[in-house]
């Protein structure tokens, strides 16, 4: 694909489109913005944080999980906890694409939040299934377990830490 080149001016054109009462609009919309690519994620997650429209987030989480860039990825896990639950899946499926760059912080809100949190779990465990890598394949097994049964959080806790250990340790 080839990169556009962009303005500001331009940049903000297309931020605005993507509240377009029109589905075409946001469409041609979100796909100038992906491929103009990694330069619009900044503008990008400020929408995704700070609109108050459903529709427009829901627009930013989606060009945000087809450019796919890291930098993404605190915005997208407070994307998790959005009020309307398609910007959610969104997001969801937007860390499940970016796979062990989006590990950390999520094994954070695991250890730190999983037993009290059910819906963030939930979430999470959306975000975890297939995921396979070289390595780690038997403490995710056990992390999506025990994050799907829900009954024992604590065990998700404790995958969730194994398995930041062992990205440690790997070179």
């Amino acid at each position: 694909m080839v990169k556009q080149k962009y303005t500001d001016t331009n940049l903000e054109y297309l931020i605005r489109m993507l509240a377009s009462k029109n589905g075409t609009t946001r469409q041609n919309a979100r796909h100038s913005l992906v491929a103009i690519g990694k330069p619009v994620i900044s503008a990008l997650t400020e929408t995704l944080t700070n609109s108050k429209v459903d529709h427009i987030r829901w627009e930013a989480v989606k060009t945000i999980g087809a450019i796919g860039d890291a930098s993404a990825i605190p915005a997208l896990v407070q994307a998790l906890e959005d009020t309307d639950p398609d910007v959610a899946w969104l997001a969801i499926e937007a860390l499940r694409k970016l796979e062990t760059a989006a590990w950390p912080v999520l094994l954070r809100i695991v250890i730190k939040r999983g037993k009290e949190d059910v819906l963030m779990r939930q979430r999470i465990s959306h975000v975890f299934r297939n995921q396979e890598e070289e390595g780690y394949n038997d403490l995710l097994a056990a992390l999506r377990k025990s994050l799907k049964s829900g009954t024992v959080p604590a065990t998700a806790a404790v995958a969730a830490y194994d398995i930041l250990k062992r990205m440690k340790s790997k070179p």
